[in-house]
């Protein structure tokens, strides 16, 4: 049975996170419905070309990957992945890169098959199945939580960025217990 891991950006620290120079409806990128007719996008940030990361932090908080990691995720996924591309700004120049739009949104909760339930004062835990996730997540690699935006990811995905030593991003083992307040 494959899988499945969390996606986690790297924090950065200051001066880090590219700017978005359009007007951009971010909740239809976060409910992952599909852009029609959509140009390229232009960000901006102030650091050097050879310094960025593969996956850069931005104004949207959405992942914004590179060249080599977007030809990798549409290889894997590419009916679950709406790749937009954006040309990022930097000191020396113009990078390619790309935004994500993941179109397999669900919300964790309703894959939750188990009624036990451990309440903690003004918050509701429960014990996540993580075969269930997995059963959701098979045919795309890449599926967003509608309700907390932690997207997952398959395994097979993740070992194969870990191989390429992407950086800006690690993966992170799902916790068993998952806490919503």
């Amino acid at each position: 049975m494959n899988e499945v891991r969390v996606w986690s950006e790297q924090p950065m620290g200051k001066g880090w996170k590219a700017i978005c120079h359009h007007q951009f409806d971010r909740h239809r990128l976060l409910i992952g419905e599909w852009f029609h007719n959509v140009g390229v996008l232009a960000f901006s940030i102030n650091q050097d070309a050879d310094l960025l990361p593969d996956v850069l932090p931005n104004t949207f908080d959405l992942p914004l990957v590179s060249e080599r990691m977007q030809r990798v995720i549409e290889a894997y996924a590419p009916f679950s992945v709406q790749c937009l591309k954006v040309h990022l700004e930097t000191k020396d120049g113009v990078v390619p890169y790309y935004l994500l739009n993941l179109l397999s949104v669900s919300r964790i909760e309703y894959l939750h098959t188990t009624d036990v339930f451990r309440p903690i004062p003004r918050r509701r835990v429960y014990f996540l199945t993580e075969r269930r996730i997995n059963d959701s997540i098979c045919p795309h690699h890449l599926m967003r939580d509608e309700r907390t935006q932690r997207m997952f990811i398959s395994a097979q995905l993740a070992r194969q960025f870990e191989r390429m030593a992407v950086t800006g991003i690690h993966f992170e083992e799902i916790q068993r217990m998952e806490e919503f307040k």
